[in-house]
């Protein structure tokens, strides 16, 4: 890290004084940060999803009925309950914590 650096490259963290228009923008880079952590746990919990349906799929009785054995539907549930969390975080940090609409 540089010594002329106002913030950590890794974590964003202020390092020095910064004027209004950095600030800004440090909120900013931190928002983009997390809005992409946000869209990556959707796409690991859609994964488990899958994984989740192939292992119902693959396991006795074969195809996709009834009874849904354990590791399956522990992977299906995981899935969906870390889907709809992960679409719920994005869409808070994208309508309620962006930085452009709140104005900081």
């Amino acid at each position: 890290m540089s010594s002329m650096a106002k913030a950590c490259p890794h974590c964003h963290e202020p390092i020095a004084e910064l004027d209004p228009a950095e600030r800004s923008e440090l909120a900013r880079r931190r928002w983009r940060t997390q809005l992409y952590r946000a869209r990556n746990l959707t796409y690991l919990a859609m994964g488990l999803v899958v994984i989740g349906s192939l292992v119902w799929w693959m396991t006795p009785p074969r195809g996709l009925m009834p009874p849904v054995g354990v590791p399956a539907a522990m992977l299906l549930g995981l899935g969906l309950v870390g889907y709809v969390a992960s679409w719920s975080w994005f869409i808070w940090l994208r309508y309620f914590r962006d930085p452009d609409r709140s104005g900081s």
